[in-house]
């Protein structure tokens, strides 16, 4: 793993003594390659109104591409990137010979070089310097091969934390239900980070889980079940401008993200006040990850106002990634698969921000320079993950006859016929069952009923809130017999409850490829489809959901349960006249069941 040096480069502005305007200065505080005293730089640029038209082509350049994997020429936008990025190199690294000097002998003195960055003059502060653009090397983006970080300067220190097992990274999402701020397609945002982490999850490198709601409450709450390493918060964020008279130092109430209240309705929560939130998992918590199209945005002039840097000047938070532009699906899944890839392979925070950048490159031409990353750490390390070794089989395995091997297999069997029902009988069932199917790998009755073992001791586990143990339980059930379509009901069901939609759906509709004729497989397929659509379905899954039941239906026409939960999808598409006929259908074969006519009775109300 890289070893990184620090390039770190201040760049500040000052006024001349005899008058005159505002000048800019770079000096290098310290390399492998030495230190350079101020010098004056020269940039294209000055006035705060031309800098703010500049952030605003830089933002429109980003947002303009709508086919960003499309080979080609150039386009207009990553042009006006490309020329953002050589010109600022340029003013700094090449027509100052000073920093020049220092930074071609730093390059020579070692190949893991990592740029710090301290921006002191705060009309500078809002520029994307992650696309700083070198003529002399390839790749010419900087920061696709070399960390480039802002670093800040504040007090506490900053320990590297053991992390033993997964990973453990706290999501949330928090929705306004009011117009005041855009509406998020939740399930899209819960899908995209989903997707991105989904190997992780399985190899139980990682372990990430949501929090059941976006108030401030819902969060403390979930904070309590166990340690916390990353918090990753999806949602919207913004500043405050400041009132007259204000103290500008006074950051830390200006810049926020938004969650909810008890209503839905929109709270303004400060870096401070997250930070209080977030104080309780501080013995563990070493990164934040701000999803909002504003948390690293830094207006033209206003040095502190994003709730990425608030966050970092409370003082006990070594690293915090933020976005400096919105980003778009594919960009932030592939963020996601890169970034937590690296931090759980024990990279340091800045080298899995470059992976993260080298992932995003591959889906988008210009996206891979919107992650922007605030960090106090000095060398990056804020993790330090040990992976758990595979336990070592028993040393007389080998040494084992076949009769031998034969008893110690029927032995095994027998004992399973026991079916003990606690968890920790189970977990050493499971231990001994996989040593001896590492000798007897193609023994099909070892394999079934060991992976009954793992679908019992996955149910428990499951419902004992043990994700990650449930999910890798899970896996080994299917990975011992893939054929069994009910182990891939039982995952589906499973995947629905922690928000892996897209990975039930698979689930499902292989449990359909291995039974087709089963009415009840495309029924779940159906209400897997419903609890994925959320409030605002963009993803077509209500349409899908319906094609499942109307499967079920057509399989078997005298089951009421199927037309009920076909009618209450229809009443989502707003459908109202085939969901009473849905209804009536049920209602007809069910003439008993008074909860149908009650059902029945509101749709009517709400068609009237």
């Amino acid at each position: 793993m890289p070893d990184y040096e620090d390039f770190e480069l201040e760049i500040g502005s000052y006024l001349p003594g005899g008058g005159g305007p505002q000048q800019y200065y770079g000096r290098v505080v310290k390399s492998p390659g030495g230190e350079a005293p101020r010098s004056q730089v020269k940039f294209w640029f000055s006035a705060p109104g031309e800098l703010a038209k500049l952030r605003g082509e830089l933002e429109s350049a980003v947002l303009e591409i709508d086919d960003r994997t499309r080979p080609g020429p150039v386009t207009r936008g990553e042009q006006v990137l490309r020329d953002f990025g050589r010109g600022v190199f340029r003013s700094v690294f090449t027509e100052v010979p000073l920093i020049r000097q220092v930074y071609d002998r730093s390059k020579g003195a070692t190949q893991d070089l990592r740029i710090k960055l301290r921006i002191e003059a705060d009309e500078l502060a809002g520029l994307p310097w992650e696309y700083l653009y070198d003529e002399d090397e390839i790749p010419y983006y900087v920061s696709l091969t070399r960390p480039i970080v802002r670093h800040l300067e504040t007090a506490g220190s900053v320990t590297r934390m053991g992390v033993r097992g997964p990973l453990r990274i706290l999501g949330m999402i928090s929705d306004p239900s009011t117009s005041e701020w855009p509406k998020l397609d939740v399930v899209k945002e819960r899908d995209r980070i989903n997707k991105g982490i989904d190997a992780l999850q399985h190899d139980g490198k990682v372990d990430f889980q949501w929090v059941p709601g976006g108030t401030g409450k819902d969060l403390m709450k979930k904070l309590l079940e166990g340690e916390w390493h990353i918090f990753h918060f999806i949602g919207h964020g913004g500043v405050v401008d400041l009132r007259p008279g204000a103290d500008a130092d006074c950051f830390d109430e200006r810049g926020f993200v938004v969650m909810v209240d008890e209503d839905g309705k929109p709270v303004k929560k400060f870096a401070s006040d997250l930070a209080m939130m977030l104080s309780g998992a501080r013995r563990s918590l070493r990164l934040i990850v701000l999803n909002c199209c504003e948390s690293a945005k830094v207006n033209v002039g206003d040095r502190f106002g994003n709730p990425a840097i608030g966050l970092m000047k409370t003082g006990w938070l070594p690293a915090v990634v933020a976005m400096q532009f919105p980003i778009t699906d594919n960009a932030a899944i592939s963020m996601s698969e890169g970034f937590y890839s690296a931090l759980a392979g024990n990279r340091s925070i800045d080298d899995a921000v470059t992976y993260a950048r080298q992932f995003i490159q591959q889906k988008s031409r210009v996206e891979w320079g919107i992650p922007v990353l605030y960090m106090r750490s000095s060398d990056g390390r804020i993790f330090n993950v040990e992976s758990p070794q595979p336990a070592a089989g028993p040393p007389e395995a080998t040494c084992l006859s076949k009769d031998d091997l034969r008893q110690r297999r029927d032995a095994f069997l027998r004992e399973l016929d026991a079916t003990p029902v606690a968890i920790e009988a189970l977990e050493e069932l499971t231990r001994r069952g996989r040593e001896l199917h590492g000798l007897l790998a193609h023994d099909e009755e070892l394999s079934a009923r060991l992976a009954k073992i793992y679908f019992d001791l996955g149910t428990l586990q499951h419902k004992q809130k043990q994700i990650p143990k449930a999910a890798a339980s899970f896996a080994y059930m299917i990975e011992l017999d893939p054929n069994k379509a009910e182990y891939r009901v039982r995952r589906a069901n499973f995947n629905v409850t922690v928000g892996l939609y897209e990975n039930a759906l698979k689930d499902i509709n292989e449990a359909i490829r291995l039974k087709p004729d089963n009415p009840e497989f495309f029924w779940i397929k159906g209400i897997i489809g419903m609890t994925a659509s959320g409030i605002d379905d963009k993803r077509g899954y209500l349409e899908e959901a319906i094609k499942a039941f109307s499967a079920a239906v057509s399989m078997s026409p005298n089951e009421p349960k199927y037309l009920v939960s076909r009618a209450n999808a229809y009443v989502q598409i707003k459908d109202l006249t085939s969901a009473q006929n849905d209804m009536d259908s049920a209602i007809a074969l069910a003439p008993d069941n008074i909860d149908l006519a009650l059902q029945k009775a509101k749709m009517v109300a709400q068609a009237a």
